[in-house]
């Protein structure tokens, strides 16, 4: 019988390369996440830089 590591290192090679690909997509679907927070934020504010005038003439007053 003759035992030898290459398989095991190999395999343990492949379950590093397919987490390692599994945080790098983790990864890049958070980006696009905060993309696209970002983008609904900035169209939030230009809407309600838009708004209606009050009565007295001043501009809704919005912070966060």
């Amino acid at each position: 019988m003759n035992i030898t590591s290459r398989p095991a290192a190999s395999l343990l090679d492949s379950v590093l390369n397919a987490q390692s690909t599994q945080v790098d997509i983790g990864v890049t679907m958070l980006k696009k996440a905060q993309d696209a927070a970002k983008q609904q934020g900035e169209a939030m504010v230009k809407m309600l830089e838009q708004t209606a005038i009050n009565p007295d003439g001043r501009h809704l007053d919005t912070y966060a």
